[in-house]
């Protein structure tokens, strides 16, 4: 009964020592990771599988190692401009002549992106409520400009988050505090402006496309879809989408806003001015003053 006893003693002393080195190779983690220190990253996976051999924050250490230097940036000088037409910079010498160019190369170990997607494929079928996995693999397939299976991953995500009604873990296996679709649909908003910001519609156009298919009625991904018809010059389309997402989220100025910019574009003045009357009467400063300053210029026509 003693021995028993101590043996229970032992394991309640023992356990928050247990708990709390675990919370310190994780610190250990984010120290070697932000240095890009690979040997350090070595080491503490070696340490990590030691202690918690089936431990779910191995696939993140894993994954970081091999992701570390997988794309890299390296500065070339030649004698002229790039034949790509790519941006560059003229070094000129005290008399303002060019003496070479200068310009940046992305550099992309293929190697290095596919083991850092598998060990994260690998993670996403032993913890499949893992986002962080998840949204990670979205990351370096975007980094890696694989823009077509980052769209299919966030695909995964949305459909995962059916099933597991978006009840989703992070880091050290610590519940994702979310209404609903919120966090995750505010991840996706990053990604998607990513793609529109290097102009790639085609891939933005599906990821829309997907994020209805699961979430018809969401608000922001309407008004996604609303932008890219916009972009296409399809400016009835882009309207009845901004309309459909202003009856869901009306308090949304960004969505009035939208609407007035589109009455603007077709000629509906009375229209165009009737939503920046509201947008310039709300609490929302920014998109406010923005529209103040074009009804301004809408009624000086």
């Amino acid at each position: 009964m003693n021995r028993l006893f101590l043996i229970l003693l032992a394991l309640i002393v023992t356990f928050p020592a247990f708990a709390q080195t675990r919370q310190n190779l994780y610190d250990k983690f984010c120290d070697v990771v932000s240095r890009r220190d690979i040997a350090a990253t070595a080491a503490l996976m070696a340490e990590w599988e030691k202690l918690y051999p089936y431990d779910a924050e191995l696939f993140s250490v894993r994954a970081n190692y091999h992701f570390t230097n997988a794309i890299t940036t390296i500065t070339v000088l030649c004698d002229s401009v790039p034949s790509d037409n790519r941006e560059c910079y003229a070094l000129v010498d005290s008399l303002g002549e060019v003496k070479e160019y200068m310009y940046y190369e992305t550099r992309i170990n293929r190697a290095k992106i596919d083991s850092t997607t598998a060990i994260l494929t690998q993670g996403i079928a032993k913890h499949p409520d893992r986002l962080d996995f998840r949204l990670g693999k979205v990351t370096v397939h975007l980094q890696a400009n694989e823009n077509a299976l980052a769209v299919q991953e966030v695909e995964a995500a949305l459909r995962r988050s059916i099933v597991n009604e978006n009840k989703w873990y992070n880091t050290l296996d610590e519940p994702i505090e979310t209404d609903g679709i919120s966090y995750l649909r505010g991840c996706i908003q990053d990604y998607f402006s990513q793609l529109i910001d290097i102009n790639d519609l085609a891939a933005a156009e599906r990821m829309a496309d997907i994020c209805l298919r699961y979430y018809p009625r969401e608000a922001v991904f309407i008004t996604n879809k609303g932008t890219l018809r916009y972009f296409a010059g399809d400016l009835h389309a882009a309207l009845g989408l901004y309309l459909a997402a202003r009856d869901i989220a009306p308090t949304d100025m960004l969505i009035a806003n939208n609407i007035a910019n589109v009455y603007v574009d077709m000629g509906d003045k009375e229209n165009a001015l009737k939503y920046y009357h509201i947008v310039a009467g709300s609490n929302d400063e920014y998109y406010a003053e923005k529209a103040m300053q074009a009804m301004k210029e809408l009624n000086a026509k």
